[in-house]
């Protein structure tokens, strides 16, 4: 599934309770389920606003980030977990997983007005005009659990059907369609 340029990209959109984040954990069992090898990345917009509160209060790591560390790690030979306090956005959060982990594909949630390709997970029509009037960009498909319309300019997808949508995605990734945004009108 990875191309030339590194890991596939799988953007999940919506608003918050939509269903994102029990799409991207299904979407990441299939593909591991496949063999492919894949990361996560959440973006969690409250923290854009909020102060920092990631670490836990009085740990070395946070100790040391107060101190003035840009970067923090816990690590074990079994993993690690690596703390950036650098500013930016996707482009540099795909380009960090890039450096740090070799995987096929990246499940990428939130970022509705991002560049990449994603998928609006909605609960309806209203969320969806919803979504669309708040800057959504690049939405390729469709998530819905009761919502079908007809003439829809993307295709729709029910929250179960992870395999079909992984492989739908899979299909118009290698064929080049996902790779710039499209934005329905």
């Amino acid at each position: 599934m990875r191309d030339a340029e590194g890991p596939v990209i799988i953007g999940i959109a919506g608003f918050s309770g939509s269903g994102k984040s029990c799409l991207a954990e299904a979407l990441v069992a299939e593909a591991a389920a496949q063999g492919l090898r894949v990361a996560y990345l959440k973006h969690d917009g409250h923290a854009d606003e909020a102060p920092d509160d990631w670490e836990k209060p009085g740990s070395d790591t946070a100790r040391a980030a107060a101190a003035g560390a840009s970067a923090t790690m816990v690590a074990s030979k079994h993993g690690f977990l690596l703390r950036s306090r650098q500013e930016g956005g996707f482009p540099e959060w795909f380009a960090a997983i890039r450096a740090v982990a070799d995987v096929d594909v990246v499940i990428a949630e939130g970022g509705k007005r991002a560049a990449h390709a994603k998928i609006a997970v909605v609960r309806g029509e209203d969320e969806w005009r919803q979504l669309l009037e708040s800057g959504a960009l690049a939405i390729a498909a469709v998530v819905s659990p009761d919502w079908a319309p007809m003439g829809f300019p993307v295709p729709v997808f029910r929250p179960h059907q992870a395999a079909d949508l992984l492989a739908w995605w899979r299909d118009r990734w290698r064929q080049g369609a996902l790779a710039a945004p499209t934005v329905p009108a």
